[in-house]
């Protein structure tokens, strides 16, 4: 299909001129079968399927277009777009290939971005189309899977990600960096930069809510603004796990396959959702050595680490472990408050520095909570009629944190606490072993279970595997210095070297501990 909507020899050289200046390949990925170029006096009119192809070349080409127009006609043109998806359906139909637009994932959706016909202006201004005679019924296109030209799959795959692109709600300008994410935020950024020379695969791991999905969102974000053209895909464990699915029952696995290794850059979120799939991960395995063998990228993300994903195949974790693991760990206090005035900034409402670090102090899990308190403070500064959230408002509406802290907390609920951020068994603290990262846990369950739970230290000794209550006293008072000056503690998990201060050390366990209550 031309991009000339009459044969005019003027026309005929605008088009070869504005092709010489962007390009032949970007000509016939943008204007090539996506637009119908017509000269109506001391304007040029371009014709586009949807408001994506019209926003682009607006904002890519209206100054080659323009030079283009100086030179064959000697003057400069007003540029308009005519959103039209009409037109193309009718021209599709006739060269029996349905329109790039329509037929995003093979022919399996209707029209991407398309809405009512409008001829959209330069100023952005709107007004009836003047080509909308067709009655609605006719402007469904017609899809036929089959009919795709080689030539077009480039510009189709772009369309294709307009799409998907919907589902990217957050950008990496966005993303608060502290110690704890530092390494993923900068792969992350290497990886959407230069997506298959290095960290491939490239696995975030961590808990729920700090920040995962926001980190693999930019990258694809970060990634369509440097590779327009480029293939991409962002899907969840799960819809990986329906679209295959769906793909065996309708025996379309080979349109399956093609669809997701023929990309430049796949992002799988919550990838341990495949785990006891058997078939499922067989197929992800052949997608990722297809995608990796042709030196594309793959990301992962996972509330696990890769050798902690139960009823996952060897040979799966074998390949997340020959990339880039990464961890993410829960934020530190000045981390939380960056994080709290960013979203305080984006809702549009003031929150004094006293709320922020009241709030900062006592929520300290993941980055959800600290949205919701602060929607919490939101709602309540609205019923008040108050323009800036107070101390006193913040506790009325948190109250319920301050109870939280002051509950006894059940000794069990520490020690489970304390095993599982620590990567140990309840055997371990019980034992007599000294090894650096049993002692250490062993010390704070002891101290939090003696300033939680009010127990005394013969008390505790008899819990913590019959111990003399002098052990006990040692313990506590080494936490207890090391909480006064805020000492960095390490040890070593089963996923490597880690540390963190003493004092959001014992906050953060002893908040998952009231959570379990």
């Amino acid at each position: 299909m031309s991009c000339i909507s009459a044969h005019d020899p003027q026309l005929v050289r605008l088009a070869d001129a504005i092709a010489q200046r962007v390009g032949a390949q970007r000509f016939n990925v943008w204007f090539t079968n996506s637009t119908k170029l017509d000269l109506k006096q001391d304007e040029l009119e371009i014709s586009v399927p949807n408001d994506f192809i019209s926003d682009w070349i607006d904002k890519h080409y209206t100054r080659p277009i323009q030079e283009a127009a100086n030179e064959v006609l000697g003057q400069e043109l007003c540029v308009r777009f005519s959103v039209v998806p009409q037109l193309f359906d009718t021209e599709s139909e006739n060269d029996n290939s349905a329109p790039v637009a329509a037929r995003a994932n093979g022919g399996s959706r209707a029209l991407v971005g398309a809405k009512s016909p409008a001829v959209v202006m330069k100023s952005g201004t709107h007004r009836p189309p003047m080509s909308a005679s067709r009655p609605a019924e006719t402007l469904r296109p017609t899809l036929r899977p089959n009919a795709r030209p080689a030539s077009e799959q480039d510009r189709e795959s772009i369309v294709n990600n307009y799409s998907s692109r919907a589902r990217l709600r957050h950008d990496l300008d966005s993303y608060i960096v502290g110690h704890g994410n530092q390494l993923a935020f900068n792969a992350a950024v290497f990886v959407s930069e230069y997506p298959g020379a290095q960290y491939n695969p490239l696995f975030v791991h961590g808990s729920c809510g700090l920040g995962k999905s926001h980190l693999l969102q930019g990258l694809c974000k970060r990634f369509i603004e440097l590779h327009p053209t480029k293939r991409w895909m962002y899907l969840t464990g799960e819809e990986f796990t329906n679209e295959f699915l769906t793909a065996l029952r309708n025996s379309r696995v080979d349109a399956f396959r093609r669809k997701m290794r023929d990309l430049e850059l796949l992002v799988i979120d919550d990838v341990h959702f495949m785990a006891g799939k058997t078939a499922t991960q067989e197929e992800f395995l052949h997608t990722f050595n297809a995608i990796e063998a042709m030196g594309k990228q793959v990301v992962l993300a996972s509330d696990n680490h890769p050798k902690l994903i139960e009823r996952f195949g060897e040979s799966l974790v074998n390949r997340f472990m020959s990339g880039m693991v990464v961890r993410v760990d829960p934020p530190n206090f000045a981390m939380r408050c960056d994080i709290l005035k960013q979203m305080s900034h984006r809702g549009g409402f003031k929150v004094c520095e006293d709320v922020i670090t009241w709030i900062a102090r006592r929520v300290t899990q993941n980055v959800r909570e600290l949205e919701g308190s602060l929607t919490k403070v939101n709602a309540h500064m609205q019923m008040s009629g108050q323009k800036q959230a107070s101390l006193q408002l913040a506790q009325e509406a948190l109250g319920d944190l301050d109870r939280l802290m002051v509950q006894p907390v059940r000794p069990d609920n520490i020690l489970l606490s304390v095993c599982h951020y620590f990567g140990l068994d309840h055997k371990d603290l019980m034992s007599g072993r000294r090894q650096r990262t049993i002692s250490l846990a062993r010390s704070v369950a002891m101290f939090l279970v003696r300033k939680t739970a009010k127990l005394s230290f013969p008390e505790i000794g008899m819990r913590m595997g019959k111990r003399n209550h002098s052990t006990v006293i040692s313990a506590c008072r080494r936490i207890e210095r090391a909480v006064l000056k805020n000492e960095m503690l390490a040890w070593t998990s089963n996923i490597g070297e880690r540390s963190e201060e003493a004092q959001e050390l014992i906050q953060r366990l002893e908040d998952a501990a009231r959570a379990l209550n």
